[in-house]
This record gives C-alpha cells, structure tokens and sequence, in this order.
C-alpha cells in the first residue's frame, strides 16, 4: 500500500513537472513569436522595349510581357533593451527575377545585430547583408525607380563580414568592416581569399547651421585587400541630399567613382529630384552621366522620368520612362508599368 502511494505521488510531481516545463516553453515561443516581425511584398511589371538592345548590366529578355518580378519576405528582430542587446534579420527573394541568377530562393540578408556597452553603444553586424556604395537598392520599394539606373549594375551588393557601426552624436554615425570581397558582384558569399575592407561617413547638417540645416552627406569606400586581381577594384561613393526650403521637393546629388585593379575607371554622377504633387502622387525624375572603362564606354547617359501614384493602402503603383545611351547610341527605350504590394 506504501508503494502504491509513493508511486501516485512521484507521478503527480512528474505530471506537474511537465505541465510547468510545458508552459514555459510555450510562453517562451510566444515571447519569441511576439519579437519576431514579417514583412515583404510582392513585385509585378509590364515593360515596353524598343528592342534595340541593353544597357550597361541589364537585359530585355522581359520586356513585352507581363512579369513577376519578385516575391520578398523578411523576418527579424530589433534590438531589445540592454547593454548587450541583440537581433536578426533575415531576407529572402522568391520568384524568377532572383538576383538575377538562375534560383528561385536566395537570401537577400542574413545577418546578427549585436550591441557592445562602450561608449554610447558600439553596433556590430555580422553575416550577410547588403550594400554600402551606390543610391539604388535591390529591394525595389526602397527605390523611387522601378528601373534602376546604370550606375547599380557596377556595384558590389551583398557583402559577407562584419560591420562595426557608432554614433558620435545625433549628427553624425561611423561605419567601418571587414568583408569577403569588394568586387562588383551580387553575392560575394562565397567566402574567397580576396577580403576588403570597407567604411562609411553619415553626417546631417543640424539646424546651427541655418540655410545649409538638413544637408544630409553620405560617403563610403571598399578597399580590395588583394593586389592584382584584375576583377577587383577600389570604389569611392558620396552622395548629398540638398535642402530645398520646399517640403514637397527633395534634390539628391550622387558620384561614384571606380579604380579597376586591372586597369580602367568607372566615373557616374547622378541627379535625383523628387515633387510630391499631392498626398498620393510624387513626380521622380534622374539623370545620369559619366564613363565606364570597365565596359568600353567612354560616354553613358541616361534619363528617367516617373510618376508614382498610390490610389490603394500598402500599394505602390508607378509608371516611367527610361532612355539610356552608351557613346552616342539610344541601346534601351522603355516603358514600364509597376505595381507592389507591401505586407
């Protein structure tokens, strides 16, 4: 009878037990599942080409039809509070405009945010993420162009490191890294022996200074490690966001600037203006000029011209005019429609 009764209290402690454990487990995954955001959106065109060819880094394979240009989905989460805080991102493309490659899943973004206690907090982000030179983006609703202009097709835009990020004061941040590769790739995941290090200014003009209050200047440099590679290259950007004294206009100027370990420079400077002409619609326009040995092409310009008007929530819908010459050539023309839904 004694061993009966010990028997029913062990095994209503152990039912107890794993009740308790069970809760716990399920409030972590709900702690969890509450930190954790997703996010995207999906991308879909209809492009008309004169048919004369391509500019520099891009292809009319999709052009005259219909097309579903890409399905984004992001996961993260922010940076909790703390002295070591810490968060994730992680970014994936569905669909066939895959990077331009020939998979239908790839990661955009893969990547660890850490926070050090030294000083006003020392930011690190390690793994796979994107960009430090150029204006344009991959991901298409971080663009006021659906069309990207020629100067994104010679720029490295996914980077494998580590990025250490401070900021000095309200007005002014510092980024420098260490990276896989500093060519003009899309995926430098690849984890070769070229490494590069990399490094970004990002000032804005406080209101001290008056009229020139709200200048904001971005300036940023990736420095190949290995010498005589002729694939690699040095590349210094800057771009400058003006003050207008208008709110419904922004003006940006952008340069670039590429020394090929192999011999050549790339030089591309572009404008970019924006109008807000009512709540819903803003009117986009960017030019761009220069050269691009790397390409044999001693005179590249190239004029975009949008209009971008969101009729529905979450939904941005545009229309635009691309016209792109290389030496004195009219080699693309076109005409694209673009609609995206953001989730």
């Amino acid at each position: 009878m004694k061993l009966i009764t010990w028997i029913l209290v062990f095994s209503a402690a152990g039912v107890s037990s794993s009740f308790s454990i069970a809760q716990e487990a399920a409030a972590g995954a709900d702690a969890l599942a509450a930190s954790t955001t997703l996010s995207g959106y999906i991308s879909t065109s209809y492009t008309f080409s004169d048919g004369d060819g391509a500019d520099l880094g891009k292809t009319n394979e999709d052009a005259d039809k219909f097309k579903l240009d890409i399905v984004s989905i992001t996961l993260g989460s922010a940076q909790g509070a703390g002295e070591y805080a810490a968060g994730y991102n992680v970014g994936m493309w569905l669909g066939p405009d895959d990077q331009h490659t020939d998979e239908t899943i790839s990661l955009t973004q893969a990547n660890i945010d850490l926070r050090v206690p030294i000083g006003t907090g020392l930011n690190l982000k390690v793994g796979y993420f994107g960009k430090l030179i150029g204006y344009e983006v991959y991901e298409y609703t971080d663009n006021a162009f659906f069309q990207r202009g020629v100067s994104f097709f010679a720029e490295p835009t996914h980077h494998t490191g580590i990025l250490a990020s401070y900021q000095i004061n309200d007005d002014l941040e510092l980024t420098a890294g260490v990276i896989n590769d500093g060519s003009a790739v899309v995926n430098n995941n690849q984890g070769d022996s070229d490494g590069a290090y990399a490094g970004a200014i990002n000032y804005t003009a406080p209101s001290s200074l008056g009229f020139a209050s709200g200048t904001s200047i971005y300036m940023a440099t990736i420095q190949e490690l290995k010498a005589f590679n002729t694939n690699a290259g040095d590349f210094w950007y800057t771009s400058i966001g003006l003050p207008t004294g208008n709110n419904a206009l922004s003006i940006d100027l952008a340069a670039k600037w590429i020394d090929w370990e192999g011999g050549g420079d790339d030089e591309i400077y572009q404008v970019f203006a924006s109008y807000k002409l009512t709540k819903k619609s803003t009117l986009n326009g960017r030019y761009e000029w220069g050269t691009s040995d790397e390409n044999s092409a001693t005179n590249v310009k190239s004029l975009a011209v949008g209009l971008s008007y969101n009729l529905w929530e979450n939904v941005i819908s545009r229309v635009e005019y691309l016209v792109t010459s290389v030496d004195l050539v009219n080699d693309d023309e076109t005409f694209a429609i673009n609609v995206i839904y953001s989730f």
